[in-house]
């Protein structure tokens, strides 16, 4: 009950920063070419700052054990979310089905996930956290573009070609993080408390972005879609809820299991859009897709986490 409540706050506190958002694009505050930059400056230095942070924290043998596990949970959870999307593309549209499919697996544990397991477990939750992102990355990249790639010409990739889209400034702090963090290695003060200030930036700028894309999409048309709301149930509700009880008779950690269920109950992914835009997908259903479930995940992640609360202690 107290997760849920702690948990509803801080949501309450994202949907104001992406109110925030919202507004400064509606307002004209924020350009297209604005937004562009603030998701340019989350993703390649704030979200790479926050990891590298959250690793410069003394070496545990049962830490680094839940880190091994939440590699293996997060594999598990985006394949469950790969087949209950599957099987949920019954009367999707042909031009839709790749975006709506993509829209199911991938959750946007990096804008949203981060920022809450952070309010709640503070650097241990964001550890854990990012094992999903390290898989959501992987699975992203390789899966999600098989996917999405609508070129009918299926020319061979080479092996450079295949693994630079795993190229990322979040893997590379991934990694780095790791390395520190099994050899003991810390920043000099200075460099660490200058990371910790970038860092702290990551809620903020990464829900005034979110807010900045529900601007640029067509809400009034989002609440309209039958097929929508039909998908937005489907990510925000019976996919978590399903991960949930896989996860219930698992004697684990219960700040890793619960971080893992808030990453797997964020909505869809923002790469949603970009994807659709990038390989020829559906991106207006992908939009709307986004639109509402990040608005419905206001409602939806803490009510996931209080049911999952009489389950998982």
């Amino acid at each position: 009950m107290g997760l849920s409540i702690l948990l509803c706050k801080q949501v309450i506190v994202m949907f104001l920063l992406l109110l925030t958002g919202f507004v400064l694009y509606k307002k004209k505050i924020v350009s297209d070419d604005g937004k562009k930059q603030i998701t340019n400056i989350v993703l390649y230095v704030v979200t790479p700052c926050l990891i590298i942070s959250t690793y410069q924290m003394d070496y545990d043998s049962e830490t680094a054990k839940n880190i091994v596990l939440g590699l293996i949970m997060s594999a598990t959870g985006i394949t469950l979310s790969i087949i209950v999307a599957n099987i949920v593309r019954i009367k999707a549209k042909k031009e839709s089905l790749a975006t709506e499919r993509f829209a199911m697996t991938f959750s946007n544990c990096g804008f949203m996930g981060i920022p809450l397991i952070n309010s709640v477990f503070a650097e241990i939750g964001v550890l854990y956290c990012t094992t999903y992102v390290t898989m959501f990355n992987l699975f992203c990249w390789t899966y999600g573009i098989m996917l999405m790639d609508s070129n009918k010409e299926k020319r061979k990739k080479t092996l450079a070609e295949r693994i630079k889209p795993l190229c990322t400034t979040t893997i590379f702090a991934i990694i780095a993080g790791l390395v520190m963090y099994f050899s003991g290695i810390k920043l000099p003060k200075t460099i660490n408390t200058t990371v910790d200030y970038i860092a702290s930036m990551n809620t903020p700028l990464a829900m005034i972005v979110s807010g900045i894309y529900i601007a640029q999409s067509d809400i009034l048309a989002a609440f309209k879609k039958l097929r929508v709301y039909f998908l937005t149930f489907i990510k925000c509700l019976i996919i978590p809820l399903i991960y949930m009880l896989c996860i219930i008779p698992l004697p684990l950690d219960y700040t890793l299991r619960m971080s893992m269920l808030i990453c797997m109950s964020c909505p869809t992914a923002a790469n949603t859009m970009l994807f659709a835009n990038r390989f020829g997908g559906d991106e207006k259903q992908g939009s709307y897709v986004f639109t509402l479930t990040t608005l419905i995940s206001v409602a939806t992640i803490p009510l996931v986490v209080f049911i999952a609360g009489f389950f998982i202690k």
